[in-house]
């Protein structure tokens, strides 16, 4: 067989590996995905769209487009249109990047969603919210580790926010620390005195301790008693 003869065969076998859908020798093209019905608000959208090729890099606009997919339930068109602004070299857009980790997030797209709460915590290293976000996104991952560093600082932010130290103490409780999960609840009712006398905090607390060989603060044990925390 000449090698001429030997090409066509070849490439149909190519073919034939590489697509679960080719047919007899032929490769069929993947169907491509139809364009999300925005509704009444397409007009608007494919006028937004195309100003955004002009001039990618026009924050305003970038997120009041973002905005208007979130509106209509394109997911998949915040994310791009996120990816799109960043591909652009235009720099970090809070707004825009909210959007994005809330449409991956619903998306389950769970590495977008860290991407994306990633970027905002480089925004704004001191906003707990952001650093809860990627807690979240690193916890559905199953990055324990990297979930309650977040949440650690996110709690440091913002150390009388009980929903913070709850998801810190989960992290903690999954990665068997219970000396960190107890100093947290210390610093928890020293930020905030009036939680101290409150029974699941008392009893959590005096769990902890029983359970542990963990340093105790006198002031904390006061304060669990008492409901009169000290100061540092």
């Amino acid at each position: 067989m000449s090698a001429s003869s030997r090409v066509p065969f070849r490439l149909t076998v190519l073919c034939l590996s590489s697509s679960a859908v080719a047919v007899l020798g032929g490769c069929s093209k993947a169907p491509e995905e139809p364009e999300f019905d925005h509704g009444l608000k397409k007009p608007i959208v494919r006028k937004l769209r195309a100003e955004l090729k002009e001039t990618p890099c026009d924050k305003a606009k970038a997120q009041e487009y973002a905005q208007l997919l979130m509106a209509t339930g394109d997911l998949k068109g915040v994310t791009k249109a996120s990816d799109d602004f960043a591909a652009a070299g235009c720099g970090a857009n809070v707004v825009l990047l909210q959007h994005a980790y809330t449409a991956n997030a619903r998306l389950e797209q769970k590495e977008g969603a860290l991407k994306a709460a990633t970027a905002l915590v480089e925004a704004q290293p001191t906003n707990a919210s952001y650093r809860v976000w990627r807690g979240l996104s690193q916890e559905a991952m199953g990055l324990t580790e990297g979930a309650a560093a977040d949440y650690q600082k996110a709690f440091e932010l913002q150390p009388d926010q009980r929903p913070i130290l709850n998801a810190l103490l989960k992290a903690y409780e999954t990665l068997n620390r219970p000396c960190d999960a107890l100093a947290a609840y210390q610093r928890y009712v020293q930020a905030k005195p009036t939680e101290a006398n409150k029974s699941d905090v008392k009893e959590a607390m005096q769990v902890l301790a029983s359970k542990t060989t963990c340093p105790v603060d006198v002031g904390m044990e006061d304060a669990g008693a008492t409901g009169a925390a000290t100061t540092p």
